[in-house]
C-alpha cells in the first residue's frame, strides 16, 4: 500500500513539474534577424493555435497544399514525421515538443520562422514550400 501511495505521488510530483516547465517556457518575445523570408513579421510562438503560432504555419500550409480533410493532414504529416500517430493532436504535441526541444534555445516560447529558400528537390514532396520552413531561435536583449 505504501509502494502505491509513493508511486502516486511521484507520478503526480512528475505532471505538476511538466506544467510548471510549460508555463514558465512562455516569456518575452524576443528579436528576429530582418530576412525578407520572414513569416509572421517576427518571433512566433512556438505553442498555441492561429496566427503567428507556430502551429498555424502548419496548419495554413497543409490548407494551402489542399489537406482539406483531418485524415489528409494526418497521413501527410505522418509521412514528413516518419511516425504513425492516429490523430491531428497527437501530430502537434509532437511538432512543437520538437520545436521547442531543438531550436527554442533561450526556453522563452518563441522562434523565428522563414519561408525556404529555393526548391529542396531531395525530399520529393511537392508540397514542401508550403509544409516545410525554416526555423531559428529568437534573440533575447541582455
Amino acid at each position: 500500500m505504501r509502494l502505491r501511495f509513493v508511486s502516486i505521488a511521484l507520478v503526480a510530483a512528475g505532471m505538476i513539474a511538466a506544467l510548471a516547465l510549460q508555463a514558465n517556457q512562455v516569456g518575452e518575445a524576443g528579436t528576429c534577424p530582418n530576412d525578407s523570408k520572414l513569416l509572421n513579421g517576427g518571433p512566433t510562438s512556438v505553442f498555441g493555435e492561429g496566427p503567428d503560432t507556430w502551429w498555424g504555419l502548419i496548419i495554413d500550409g497543409l490548407t494551402a497544399a489542399g489537406f482539406d480533410e483531418e485524415a489528409e493532414q494526418v497521413a501527410y504529416l505522418n509521412r514528413v514525421f516518419s511516425t504513425s500517430f492516429t490523430t491531428l493532436d497527437e501530430l502537434k504535441a509532437f511538432n512543437l515538443q520538437l520545436v521547442s526541444d531543438v531550436w527554442d534555445k533561450n526556453k522563452n516560447g518563441y522562434v523565428c520562422a522563414y519561408e525556404l529558400r529555393g526548391t529542396r528537390q531531395h525530399y520529393d514532396d511537392p508540397f514542401i514550400n508550403l509544409t516545410f520552413f525554416g526555423v531559428s531561435d529568437d534573440k533575447i536583449k541582455k
